[in-house]
């Protein structure tokens, strides 16, 4: 189940299309989702990617799939330290702002909006989001858009197309996680 998930959800970053991904996991009792999740980062850390547990209860796992050579690049922008120290990180190492994500969501009842750029949402979205609490956007997707309308669109039906093919993919065992996995090229 853990794996069927993992690619139909993060197929796009799989493919190396997209920054990160969330994940609901649903806990069985004898699931141990933390050896789960160092079992994959083992299998995908070669290839650019690792896993998180960004919050967990008895229940559920909200698992972050990231590309996190992306991700660093992503903070290394000057709009994005400055957006982000608004919201209080300090430090702008993927790993740092990922423990920092992780604070927020531990301590709040939602999804702290600057999880977009995590995400990897242009931050022209991110920021029209939080200043338009949600709405006013050109159009509705994988997030709401605010700036860049028909280009967002045409990578939002790459991530559709995406998921489409990797799941049929991987259902019929055509190709396991791993060989859907593109290598980071940083």
């Amino acid at each position: 189940m853990f794996d069927k998930k993992l690619v139909e959800h993060c197929s796009a970053v799989l493919a190396g299309l997209k920054t990160a991904n969330l994940f609901s996991y649903t806990v069985c009792p004898d699931d141990d989702i933390q050896q789960m999740v160092i079992d994959w980062n083992r299998t995908l850390n070669p290839k650019g990617i690792t896993l998180f547990i960004l919050k967990k209860t008895n229940q559920n796992a909200l698992i972050y799939v990231c590309r996190t050579g992306r991700l660093q690049a992503d903070l290394k922008r000057e709009c994005v330290k400055s957006f982000l120290k608004d919201y209080g990180y300090k430090e702008f190492t993927a790993e740092a702002a990922i423990h920092t994500l992780k604070q927020r969501l531990q301590d709040s009842d939602g999804f702290p909006h600057e999880i977009g750029l995590f995400l990897g949402y242009p931050f022209c979205d991110v920021k029209g989001f939080i200043e338009n609490k949600g709405k006013n956007c050109r159009a509705c997707g994988f997030w709401k858009v605010y700036d860049n309308e028909k280009e967002t669109l045409r990578l939002f039906q790459k991530f559709i197309k995406c998921r489409e093919v990797y799941t049929r993919l991987f259902h019929y065992r055509q190709r396991s996680i791993w060989q859907l996995t593109v290598a980071a090229c940083e």
